[in-house]
């Protein structure tokens, strides 16, 4: 699998990565790596520590917390990515969208 770029929704600038080993990159702040999303789509804020942040649902929605229910946005199956207010922040180019997506907008949720 290949690494899964975020750019910006409306140009070609890449503001996040997630890549082959589902360690998450932030290309804005160069604070690399981020985090990591585990094989049950639960998001962490450490490559390798287990502390959850936030998780994608059965229904392709992005929470903030591993078990509560606190939705910060969505990523449709165009690839772009929605916050909480339904505003595009941003646009996924490759084949794990969703993953990628989730972890951007944990990442601009948490302002990281």
């Amino acid at each position: 699998m290949a690494s899964t770029i975020v750019n910006f929704p409306y140009n070609s600038l890449g503001v996040a990565r997630l890549d082959s080993n589902g360690v998450i990159h932030n290309h804005l702040y160069h604070q690399c790596p981020m985090g990591r999303i585990d094989t049950n789509n639960i998001i962490h804020n450490h490559p390798i520590n287990n502390s959850p942040v936030g998780r994608i649902d059965d229904d392709n929605i992005i929470h903030n917390h591993p078990t509560n229910y606190f939705p910060v946005g969505r990523v449709d199956s165009d690839g772009y990515v929605y916050n909480n207010k339904n505003l595009k922040v941003g646009r996924v180019e490759g084949e794990e969208f969703l993953k990628a997506g989730s972890a951007f907008l944990l990442l601009i949720n948490n302002l990281r």
